[in-house]
């Protein structure tokens, strides 16, 4: 698929309906409590709620520029078949730091099929739509060759943006801002799926960029969180 700018992106919305148009909402977040709700989410690590957004952050181990990581899940408290997941989220920038996602996964991925599809946010004005597929061939992890989803150098992604997940009974959908930046079709998952978002490190946690503890890297932010039942 070609890549488009932000302007085009933002553009473009006018030329059709909205993903969601016509769907049925079934669940959402806004994160407006003074606290994470355990009845929707798991969480570890720095994971928390900062005026009224979701935060992900790595937090310092004991030993200089080693972190741990966070996550945030709705494994066993909320899936969904499919349908169209989206989130305001506001994407790290800072090269060097790991790597963050929104994504939908299957609970079991020893299953034939069964998936894992996201956002993966690597900073430095990088964002790839990734599916990881379990069919009768093995696991595979599939991503695009190109950078679908270009950037202005950052100043437009500083802000929340609107990111979307769609699953069918043929295709796996990438949306940002209402457009489509990506799709697959490959094996459908007749199980529901969960919502995760994440904070990804190398291995033992080392960033080479952030010896300071008080001096980490920015954290993931996510505004609201729904889920569109397809009819």
């Amino acid at each position: 698929m070609k890549a488009l700018s932000l302007f085009s992106l933002l553009a473009a919305l006018t030329l059709g309906a909205a993903p969601n148009n016509g769907l049925k909402p079934v669940w959402e977040d806004d994160f407006n409590a003074k606290e994470l709700d355990a009845k929707k989410w798991n969480a570890s690590g720095g994971a928390r709620i900062v005026d009224g957004k979701l935060q992900i952050e790595v937090t310092p181990k004991d030993k200089p520029g080693f972190w741990n990581g966070s996550w945030v899940n709705s494994s066993k408290k909320f899936t969904h078949g499919q349908g169209y997941f989206e989130a305001s989220i506001r994407a790290v920038q800072t090269k060097g730091r790991g790597w963050v996602t929104y994504g939908v996964r299957n609970e079991d991925m020893s299953k034939v099929p069964s998936a894992s599809f996201r956002f993966s946010f690597t900073g430095a004005d990088k964002i790839s739509p990734d599916l990881d597929i379990v069919d009768d061939a093995g696991s595979h992890r599939l991503s695009p060759k190109e950078n679908v989803i270009p950037m202005d150098g950052g100043k437009s992604y500083k802000k929340f943006l609107t990111y979307g997940l769609q699953w069918t009974d043929k295709n796996y959908i990438w949306y940002v801002e209402g457009r489509q930046v990506h799709k697959l079709s490959r094996p459908i998952p007749s199980a529901p799926m969960f919502i995760e978002f994440g904070q990804g490190l190398p291995e033992g946690g080392l960033l080479k960029d952030f010896p300071n503890p008080k001096m980490g890297p920015e954290p993931m932010q996510v505004d609201w969180v729904k889920v569109f039942k397809i009819p």
